[in-house]
């Protein structure tokens, strides 16, 4: 994966849902056209597991967006410490 795609990801994921873990961000697909990139993929913030869906201009326009929360962290928190407890 290009800098380009994931520096593009990271500033537009920022201008629609603020602050979040850029370590926790897993890029599943991307595919490029002459004056767009539609980007796919999974992000974590303090409230929750997120998977999107952007199309952003090769400028840093957004074109398209769809965010959704798959999973609250308080419920993620409970899971990993039931699965890890025993």
């Amino acid at each position: 994966m290009s800098e380009e795609i994931k520096s593009l990801t990271i500033s537009t994921l920022r201008k629609l849902v603020g602050d979040f873990d850029i370590n926790s961000l897993e890029i599943k697909f991307y595919q490029s056209f002459k004056d767009r990139y539609d980007i796919y993929g999974k992000f974590q913030n303090d409230k929750g597991l997120y998977e999107f869906a952007i199309s952003v201009d090769k400028k840093g326009n957004i074109k398209r967006d769809h965010i959704n929360l798959i999973m609250p962290r308080k419920v993620r928190d409970e899971v990993d410490k039931k699965v890890h407890s025993e």
